[in-house]
């Protein structure tokens, strides 16, 4: 049916569930900016609806009309010029759209009402000015608030129906013309606020895609280095108690010698797979550089046993050059709350994976994080074979 095909246009595109967040941000934001420009405009047109209203409108309609816009367009112009919170968040984000929202609904039914009034006592030859005017101002509403596809239809709904309704229960034959006028400027701009919001949509979506691949390691796939420490400052925000390991390939220059560095890549790949299986809920698995690697997860998800475990899925998996691999891990605990506490972890972890390293390689080991650390402290730290 074809009006089944209209109201599916117009309905828009879904938003999938890891884009709202962002989505809400941006319409937000877009709103809150066309918004202010759309209430200062209203303002600065008072004085002409003042002056052009019918003379037997009345003072409410004439006067008190005009002074209700102007308050509300005030308030308006108030609340969107509140600082914004340093973070943006989709509970502020959310605020500023219904604020808008209200605000403008409000507004509208009372221009409606306002165009009504003037309309039915204006002398026949003057009448078809204020729907005219109440047209544009109807379709500035709309282009202004077409961010929120939801928020804008009912505002030009409400601006626009009721003198369209009017217009074409009059039988005249310019009244009818000028309703049909204005029914399809509404159904343009309708449509006009679904377009919109897509192009909104693949904006968000462009950024989504680019912040993934800013996070990604290109040849691993798993995360980098600065979405690891991304992830540490999640838990550092909630005052979180961590565990990190630091997993190296142990000689691994030795494959790109012999096999060439495509070969090693191959192996860096098989590796990160491995990694990944151990990578659920918090925890996440990095790639920080070369043939290092990192696990981080809180110290409740990240059992210290997987360390052990994954140093011999390590060593039974089959490799690309046709070899085995042994790796060495570090492992280090503690309880953050500041991003500056990465450094120290980190420290900690890479101490524990020398020591690995120093006692044979092909092992487990974890350090404690005292003040300072002399390569006689090193040796002391706890030690696991596979």
């Amino acid at each position: 049916m074809l009006w089944r095909r209209i109201l599916a246009g117009l309905s828009g595109p879904d938003v999938p569930a890891h884009l709202r967040a962002d989505f809400t941000l941006l319409t937000a934001d877009h709103m809150r900016g066309q918004a202010q420009l759309l209430f200062l405009g209203f303002i600065l047109s008072l004085p002409m609806v003042v002056y052009g209203a019918s003379p037997g409108a009345g003072p409410i309609v004439a006067y008190g009309l005009p002074l209700a816009i102007f308050v509300l367009s005030s308030t308006g112009l108030f609340a969107l010029s509140r600082p914004r919170a340093k973070v943006p968040n989709c509970e502020e984000a959310l605020r500023v759209i219904d604020t808008v929202w209200k605000l403008c609904l409000v507004t509208a039914a009372i221009g409606s009402i306002w165009c009504i009034a003037s309309w039915a006592s204006a002398p026949l030859q003057t009448r078809i000015y204020y729907p005219a005017i109440m047209s544009i101002g109807g379709l500035v509403l709309g282009y202004c608030l077409m961010a929120e596809r939801s928020v804008g239809m009912t505002v030009v709904v409400v601006t626009m129906g009721p003198p369209i309704a009017v217009l074409a229960s009059t039988g005249m034959v310019m009244d009818v013309v000028l309703a049909v006028a204005m029914a399809i400027g509404v159904g343009f701009q309708l449509t006009m606020m679904v377009r919109h919001q897509r192009l909104l949509l693949n904006l968000v979506e462009e950024r989504y895609r680019s912040a993934e691949l800013a996070r990604r390691d290109p040849l691993t796939g798993l995360a980098n280095r600065r979405a690891l420490i991304e992830r540490f400052e999640s838990f550092a925000r909630r005052d979180m108690a961590v565990r990190l390991m630091v997993v190296d390939v142990d000689r691994f220059k030795g494959i790109n010698d012999r096999f060439g560095h495509d070969m090693g890549d191959r192996v860096l790949q098989t590796l990160a797979t491995l990694l990944a299986s151990h990578a659920r809920g918090e925890i996440c698995a990095a790639r920080l550089g070369g043939e290092e690697f990192g696990l981080l997860g809180s110290a409740e998800a990240l059992d210290p046993a997987i360390a052990l475990q994954l140093l011999r899925e390590i060593g039974c998996a089959e490799m690309p050059h046709g070899e085995t691999i042994t790796a060495s891990i570090g492992v280090a605990d503690a309880v953050v709350s500041s991003p500056e506490d990465w450094n120290p972890l980190y420290a900690q972890a890479d101490r524990a994976l020398y020591c690995a390293k120093n006692e044979g390689r092909n092992r487990v080991a974890s350090c404690e994080p005292p003040e300072s650390h002399s390569p006689e402290e090193i040796r002391t730290a706890r030690v696991s074979n596979a």
